[in-house]
């Protein structure tokens, strides 16, 4: 069964915060149409393929990546995210177990399927006489925003602490955050 729009809106429960459903559709569409631009594919007569990346080919269109910088708006909106979820989990007397079990599956699902529809893409390639370098760079591609996928993980294992002491101290964490950042970049690493 599909709903429609309205009917999906209507579905959606009020307590959702859909400014911040909106931030995350709007991020996962950045990255995925940056990645998408930044692969360059040629094919040339003879059969063979180049495989590059345009901001390479074309150095002058590196100033778009801070159009599609949009990984913090990830990183915020899981901490929101993560929040409301560890506050309704322990309004039911919920474990952090339960809460790192929850949020790891809630994310290595639809993993998991990306990257099963990736492998099967890749294998088709493959089967279809494709060249090698074009199967290597299909799984490239695929495989390219998994990076975060173990950085996010992270984020979640730290999420309930974060939240203590973002509850306890407020916007100090952030900047006591910030502030590291700034040292670490200024001492040249």
């Amino acid at each position: 069964m599909t709903l429609s729009a309205s009917e999906l809106a209507a579905a959606t429960p009020t307590s959702r915060d859909r400014y911040v459903d909106l931030l995350r559709v709007a991020a996962l569409g950045c990255v995925m149409v940056g990645h998408f631009l930044m692969a360059g594919v040629d094919r040339f007569p003879d059969g063979s393929v180049s495989v590059s990346n345009s901001l390479v080919a074309v150095p002058e269109a590196r100033f778009l990546t801070w159009l599609f910088q949009v990984m913090p708006v990830f990183f915020v909106v899981g901490g929101f995210s993560h929040a409301v979820a560890l506050r309704s989990l322990r309004r039911r007397h919920g474990t952090y177990a339960d809460f790192a079990e929850a949020r790891t599956r809630r994310l290595l699902e639809p993993t998991a399927a990306f990257v099963s529809f990736g492998v099967l893409a890749a294998v088709l390639v493959e089967l279809s006489g494709t060249p090698d370098l074009t199967v290597e760079f299909a799984l490239r591609i695929i495989g390219q925003p998994l990076w975060f996928v173990g950085i996010y993980l992270l984020v979640v294992a730290f999420a309930p602490r974060m939240l203590d002491l973002h509850d306890r101290f407020g916007v100090r964490v952030v900047a006591v955050l910030a502030a590291g950042v700034v040292v670490e970049n200024s001492s040249g690493h």
